[in-house]
């Protein structure tokens, strides 16, 4: 390849993720010159790209590539704010703040600043981000009818579970216990695409597994299986790799252990409210089914919550002539393991 095209190309990824401090900072000589972090093009070639060239023994290759690129000064694309992952990331921290220590309920607009720091977030706000950043990330997708998922439950020594009612969801009143993406009261489906993954979850040396049918097609946001950030090097655009970048990072901070004590009821709270959230969000193919996401217990496989009751496991409940919509959870078989 010409060399010339190298050095471009080199030139070009630098400028998509930086600015010239000539174009962005304040100068004041009496204050050492530039005001804010900067760098020049041998250091940022050297140590911020990490560009890494093993055959250039003598440096040669390295220095005509920084005079290509010119004695430029760079500092932060936008100097003013934050980069857009990071950006989000201070959004999440503040958000659950505010829903774990100040506002349990009527949250919304806690923060809005009304477009004048562009790095301030309501907790709305934050959330509609995410949701919208998401879905143009083809992180919404679709789990065709046939599908089968497992549900563990915890067994004592010849008592087994087996009827659709005790290893579908619980029904509200039992639904007592803080979970990760729900509250105490509200009943949804937790599910796994491996059966050993669904046994592992509940932590036990006896369970009963049931194997369910989704009879259906549904919608669920995929935070297990994101593609890969690109690299400093890809042809990617800036917001799109920092975007994909907070997103991957947001997959593992939902997933985080949490120590099984009174800090459940207050260390679930942000996942919950998540969870509830995309649950109306309009997304443009409409709204979805639940939520699929890594496991922590480091089992292969991944995990499901879907927006799921008694109700919509076929033989669960009585059936009732009120139902907007049929079952579409049904059990097809039953496992006893012991770990």
């Amino acid at each position: 390849m010409p060399f010339q095209e190298v050095v471009s190309f080199i030139l070009e990824r630098i400028e998509t993720f930086y600015g010239r401090a000539a174009d962005q900072l304040p100068y004041e000589s009496r204050e050492g010159g530039y005001q804010g972090w900067h760098i020049d093009s041998y250091d940022m070639i050297r140590d911020q790209i990490g560009l890494d060239l093993p055959r250039d023994d003598n440096d040669r290759l390295f220095f005509e590539i920084v005079e290509g690129i010119g004695d430029d000064t760079w500092c932060d694309y936008d100097w003013l704010a934050l980069e857009p992952d990071a950006s989000l990331r201070f959004s999440w921290t503040q958000f659950c703040e505010i829903v774990k220590h100040r506002r349990r309920f009527f949250f919304h607009d806690i923060g809005r600043t009304e477009g004048h720091d562009p790095d301030s977030r309501s907790p709305f706000e934050f959330l509609e981000t995410v949701c919208r950043h998401a879905e143009e990330a083809d992180l919404i997708i679709e789990i065709p009818a046939g599908h089968t998922l497992y549900r563990a439950r915890a067994r004592k020594p010849r008592s087994p579970v087996t009827s659709p009612a005790e290893l579908g969801p619980p029904p509200p009143h039992l639904a007592t216990q803080s979970n990760r993406m729900n509250p105490p009261g509200i009943s949804m489906f937790y599910g796994a695409d491996r059966r050993k993954l669904a046994v592992s979850e509940i932590r036990t040396s006896m369970a009963s597994v049931g194997y369910f049918r989704i009879n259906r097609t549904i919608r669920v946001l995929d935070l297990a299986d994101l593609p890969d950030t690109p690299g400093f090097f890809s042809t990617a655009y800036r917001m799109e790799q920092r975007i994909l970048s907070f997103l991957s990072e947001f997959a593992e901070l939902i997933i985080q252990p949490v120590d099984r004590s009174n800090r459940v009821n207050v260390d679930y709270i942000p996942t919950q409210v998540f969870t509830e959230f995309i649950r109306d969000f309009p997304f443009s193919g409409g709204v979805v089914d639940g939520l699929r996401y890594r496991s922590a217990t480091g089992e292969k496989g991944t995990n499901y919550v879907l927006f799921a009751g008694p109700e919509d496991v076929v033989d669960a409940t009585l059936p009732s002539p009120f139902m907007s919509s049929a079952p579409w959870l049904e059990l097809v078989k039953v496992k006893h393991v012991r770990m």
